[in-house]
């Protein structure tokens, strides 16, 4: 049995499109980490996560236009810098450290 075009000049979307291998390749999703093999943290100051965000349009009274944060990943304790340049993220860093 045939079907019935219900408009005229439309072109017939049953045919057969062709997927590159790099969009199958984005499209899939990973797996998620195992609940139990995972690295946990033991002790406070044994992972931080740093960031530095800027340049911000507000610049501060101070005359900071970026800022660093190092996030301590077993209190969750935040502490936050702000830097007029960012070549001073070095000094805040060695600072930060000691």
């Amino acid at each position: 049995m045939q079907k019935k075009k219900m408009v005229q000049g439309m072109p017939n979307l049953e045919e057969d499109i062709t997927v590159c291998s790099s969009c199958q390749y984005g499209k899939q999703n990973r797996l998620p980490f195992p609940l139990n093999k995972a690295w946990r943290v033991m002790k406070k100051l044994q992972l931080i996560h740093t960031d530095i965000a800027g340049p911000l349009k507000t610049i501060s009274l101070n005359g900071s236009r970026y800022y660093i944060a190092f996030i301590d990943d077993y209190t969750r304790m935040c502490w936050v810098y702000f830097l007029k340049f960012k070549t001073e993220v070095a000094n805040v860093f060695l600072k930060f450290k000691n």
